[in-house]
Formats: C-alpha cells, sequence, structure tokens
C-alpha cells in the first residue's frame, strides 16, 4: 500500500511537471499535494525524493522544494547525449524495423490534425523514437536514456512552445520514417540529427524568454 501511494503521488508530479502544469521556479508544497491525493506526507516526500534524483524538482534548505528551472545548458547537455544515443541506435537498427512497423507509425502521424490533443502528439512524437531504440538492441544505451528521460520528454514539451513546431515536428518525423523505408541510413541519419537539434534550438529559445523568481 505504501508503494502504491508514493507511485501515485510520483505519477502526479511528474505529469504535473513534464506538462507544465506546475512550472518552473513554482513551489511543492508537501500538505497540498497530500490533501489533493487523500495520501499522507510520507509518499509525497518520497516521490520528491525521487523526482529530485532524475532532475525535476530542487530542494533548497530552509526554503523549501521546487520545480527546477530548465536553462539553456541543460537543453545543449542533454540533446547532445540524446543525439550521440539515438544516433548509435540507429545504426543497429536501421534494417531491424519492420515495413509495418514503419507503416504503423506513418499512419498514427498522418492521423493527427490540429485537433489532436498533446497526449496523441506525444504519443506519435515518441514512437519512432522507441522503435530505433528498441531495435536497437543495446540494453545499456536504451537503460541510460530511460535516466534522462523525464528530462527529454519535459524540455520536448517546451520546445512545442514555440509556434508551428508541432506541424513542422510531425513533418520531420514522416520524413525519417520514409527514409527508413528506403533503408537508406545515411539519410536516416542526417534527418534523425536534424530533427533533434531542432526540438533542441526551439526549446532554448523557450528557455530564453523564462525567468525565474527563487
Amino acid at each position: 500500500m505504501k508503494d502504491n501511494c508514493k507511485q501515485k503521488a510520483y505519477d502526479y508530479l511528474y505529469d504535473a511537471i513534464i506538462t507544465n502544469v506546475i512550472q518552473p521556479g513554482q513551489p511543492i508544497i508537501e500538505q497540498e499535494i497530500s490533501s489533493t491525493l487523500g495520501t499522507s506526507r510520507t509518499p509525497v516526500r518520497e516521490a520528491l525524493k525521487q523526482l529530485e534524483s532524475e532532475g525535476l524538482v530542487r530542494h533548497i534548505p530552509g526554503r523549501g522544494t521546487f520545480v527546477s528551472e530548465v536553462t539553456t545548458q541543460d537543453v545543449e547537455e542533454i540533446f547532445t547525449l540524446r543525439s550521440m544515443l539515438e544516433i548509435l541506435a540507429l545504426q543497429s537498427a536501421w534494417k531491424k524495423i519492420s515495413d509495418k512497423e514503419l507503416e504503423e507509425a506513418s499512419q498514427h502521424l498522418v492521423s493527427l490534425d490540429s485537433n489532436c490533443s498533446a497526449d496523441e502528439f506525444y504519443k506519435s512524437d515518441r514512437m519512432i523514437h522507441d522503435l530505433i531504440v528498441r531495435n536497437g538492441g543495446n540494453r545499456r544505451l536504451d537503460s541510460f536514456l530511460k535516466n534522462i528521460n523525464a528530462q527529454i520528454e519535459r524540455i520536448r514539451i517546451i520546445s512545442s512552445l514555440t509556434p508551428q513546431r508541432l506541424g513542422k515536428s510531425k513533418e520531420e518525423h514522416l520524413e525519417i520514417i520514409s527514409a527508413l523505408k528506403e533503408r537508406n541510413l545515411e539519410k536516416t541519419e542526417e534527418l534523425l540529427r536534424a530533427h533533434i537539434n531542432n526540438v533542441k534550438e526551439s526549446a532554448i529559445e523557450v528557455c530564453r524568454n523564462m525567468r525565474f523568481d527563487w
């Protein structure tokens, strides 16, 4: 039961932080969260420790716990790692991803329109990246990416705040899928690297306009 309460608190806070419902610099009050979830403060405190280890919150002694800011340096570091790791995965995965998997990913993207929910878009956004990493077959690479996944997801959503970014991202994913269908590794590498860099630049643009009051 204790673990269930901690997971409930973690999922609630994770989703709120990733989707910017609780914004960078905003304090997290344990009592408010425990009251909202109908739990004691202990699982909330444990969830916050896990979120701190993932870099999503920051505890300041004597002041409390706050949602971590996202700096341009954070974006640069995380996306440099992401690009290197996904390209490495691609080099093993490009022949292994089936035509059926690629067609399903393509159809899912094509079905999206301006009325789709953010959740639907991000599910499609992750689909092709997950296919590449999963088919890469490198368990340690997969594990390392999962360790920084919270940061990646948060930055990805931040980047979507740039006007027309979602539409451009859809086009970029379809181009990557097309190159994979052709089994053209060089072209796919170029497109994947460019896509990740475009997401990074969009996030940096948003971050430069953010202000944090600690």
